[in-house]
């Protein structure tokens, strides 16, 4: 078997052309849109250093935190060979990922997760991926599962849910939380939140579940319930 000597050997590459950025001075303003944030409603809220730089099992490698300045902008693909728009604002958005600093004290989380609407692939795969990482990353020892959808807030009992019951359920269909249309009664909800005690709340679905979001989060905002919504 014959071997080829790399250090030996040319690579043709195709020679750049100009970059016609050269012609520009300046890239066009940013134009970020904020998002709001848990301070901006309680200013005095204290943080915490992210529990993996302490984890056991689990090391950051570099970059892996993100930023406040990280940013992703909503056009990313231009041609150089057009006329680049130097003057009208790229719209950017707050990047999504794990922070050196986060607000909750792991050991004072109680974490609920809810699968509502429709279907899709994948449901219980990433409740059981959550799960997991919450529990064995994080250090949050209280998680559970919101039966039913969003009527299950305030018709059933939560189920506590922990690494060892979640094990398989990326090999079971559907979602094994089980999920409903309807049921969405936002004082009902907001109120067995409040009751049970849950400060982050993890919503998956299909369907309306953005507009349905962000009514809990408002309500929740003008009550001074400390929570989390993700989905």
């Amino acid at each position: 078997m014959a071997f080829t000597d790399i250090t030996k050997t040319t690579f043709e590459t195709t020679k750049p052309e100009k970059n016609h950025l050269q012609n520009h001075s300046a890239f066009s303003p940013i134009n970020l849109q904020t998002l709001p944030h848990l301070t901006d409603y309680l200013p005095n809220l204290q943080s915490f250093t992210n529990p993996l730089d302490h984890n056991p099992f689990y090391h950051p490698s570099d970059g892996f935190y993100v930023s406040t300045s990280d940013v992703i902008l909503r056009q990313i693909v231009y041609d150089l060979a057009s006329s680049f728009p130097v003057t009208e604002p790229h719209f950017a958005y707050h990047r999504a990922g794990p922070r050196k600093e986060i607000f909750f004290d792991p050991s004072h989380v109680r974490a609920a997760i809810v699968t509502c609407g429709g279907l899709c692939p994948g449901l219980n795969t990433v409740i059981r991926e959550l799960v997991i990482g919450l529990r064995e990353l994080y250090g949050v020892r209280e998680i559970f599962g919101v039966t039913a959808g969003y009527r299950g807030f305030y018709s059933m009992e939560p189920k506590p849910l922990d690494p060892k019951l979640v094990h398989d359920w990326h090999k079971r269909g559907g979602t094994v939380l089980e999920t409903t249309r309807g049921g969405f009664d936002l004082k009902k909800i907001v109120d067995a939140i409040e009751d049970r005690g849950f400060n982050q709340n993890e919503y998956y679905s299909l369907g309306e579940r953005e507009e349905m979001e962000n009514r809990c989060g408002w309500e929740i905002g003008k009550q001074r319930v400390v929570l989390c919504l993700d989905d």
